[in-house]
């Protein structure tokens, strides 16, 4: 099975939130933080974890968003990218358990 692209990924995000994000979210990190606000609009909570805080040179993110006991996560050198790949876990989950 192929990995989704950055275009699936924000097709999808936006069929399932519509005109509430931005046209490209996976972009720039600012972007993606109105993934996560629109997601917080709907009651999941969110966190975004820097998992090289202390690192000059390297990059990685962990994006998680909760609801009802349920956590979605997911990690990335790109904070847009694990936010928008956290956001739809998260929104297809909530899917498929409806």
């Amino acid at each position: 099975m192929s990995q989704p692209t950055f275009s699936d990924i924000e097709s999808k995000l936006h069929s399932l939130l519509g005109e509430a994000i931005p046209a490209t979210p996976i972009s720039n990190v600012n972007e993606g933080l109105r993934v996560a606000d629109a997601l917080e609009a709907k009651g999941y909570s969110f966190a975004l974890k820097d998992l090289c805080a202390k690192s000059l040179s390297d990059s990685s993110w962990r994006a998680t968003f909760s609801l009802n006991g349920q956590d979605a996560m997911a990690e990335n050198a790109d904070a847009a990218v694990a936010i928008c790949v956290a956001a739809l876990a998260a929104l297809e989950n909530q899917t498929a358990e409806a």
